[in-house]
């Protein structure tokens, strides 16, 4: 299975939603209530099962951790201030527009991207490395995003109170951050879920990454991306280009990790932006063009930018 055979198939996907969008086969009134349908329970109850139903048996590995978490974090930064400072000239940005698009240039396809790749290639010896990393990638971006959208004021400026009221509302208004954290409480606890109840889980989250693709797609019909080429550059070049570079300098020269580790981190931090990425997008109504267009782009792109990559640990 080569890396194109695994990204074609979510690009058709888009594509028909734009296609769909475009031609007014569905209107924008059918797309919002598929979009609602999507984030509020779709999504939800896939991450909740993934999380609730995940293996914690391997052993947890602080230098795995820092190795791709420390890069993460540090790209999720410069982002945030290429974002406020730069691309919005701090004047007319916001804190949860410019977390919004940090969001959108570190959050890596981990999933749908990164693990076939990865078992295609290595097989299933990978398996614990992947876990480690993704187990924990969304509730971690995810819950931070929304945490520094929280900055209580009008406008929400940077430079105003941190409110921890604030946070704690917006992440129960979350319905993925609310997911995750619940899957994870009921992991921990050791609460095994009912049969009826996993499996329904199940069938609503079977056509949730379909659904995220299909309604990316069809918003694009709807934004003008060309006006946000700039903001979009900066964002696939943070994600595509130096993320996984910095990934590479911590996992094997700052950690000394193995040969097979440094490969699998510096893949899972070279895949494109995820999708649910444009999710947390929509639910803060920032930056939604950028995001999707980053997306779009970045899934583009890493059909180029991932065998590159790989080249370097053949």
């Amino acid at each position: 299975m080569s890396i194109i055979s695994i990204i074609m198939p979510l690009i058709l996907v888009a594509l028909l939603g734009f296609v769909c969008a475009k031609s007014q086969w569905l209107n924008r009134t059918q797309i919002d209530a598929l979009s609602k349908f999507t984030f509020y329970l779709s999504i939800p109850a896939f991450l909740f099962y993934q999380m609730a139903q995940a293996n914690f048996s391997e052993q947890i590995s602080p230098a795995l951790f820092a190795a791709f978490y420390l890069p993460v974090l540090g790209c999720y930064c410069i982002a945030w201030l290429s974002h406020y400072f730069l691309i919005e000239r701090k004047k007319t940005s916001s804190t949860a527009g410019s977390a919004v698009f940090s969001l959108g240039a570190s959050y890596s396809n981990t999933v749908i991207i990164g693990l076939p790749i990865l078992l295609t290639l290595f097989g299933e010896k990978v398996l614990g490395i992947i876990f480690l990393i993704i187990t924990f990638h969304s509730a971690l971006l995810f819950t931070l995003t929304s945490a520094i959208s929280s900055f209580s004021a009008k406008g929400n400026n940077v430079f105003n109170v941190f409110n921890g009221k604030d946070i704690i509302k917006q992440n129960l208004k979350n319905p993925l951050v609310v997911s995750i954290s619940t899957g994870l409480v009921v992991n921990l606890l050791g609460i095994e879920l009912p049969t009826i109840l996993a499996d329904c889980l199940m069938l609503m989250g079977k056509p949730a990454i379909t659904l995220a693709l299909f309604i990316l797609g069809a918003s694009l019909a709807y934004y003008h991306v060309r006006d946000k080429l700039f903001s979009i550059g900066i964002a696939s070049l943070i994600k595509l280009v130096l993320l996984p570079a910095l990934v590479l300098l911590t996992s094997q020269f700052l950690f000394q990790l193995s040969p097979l580790s440094v490969t699998v981190l510096v893949i899972l931090s070279a895949c494109p932006t995820g999708v649910n990425a444009y999710l947390i997008a929509k639910t803060h109504q920032q930056e939604q063009q950028t995001v999707a267009g980053t997306v779009v782009m970045t899934t583009l792109l890493s059909m180029i930018t991932i065998p590159l990559w790989l080249i370097l640990f053949v």
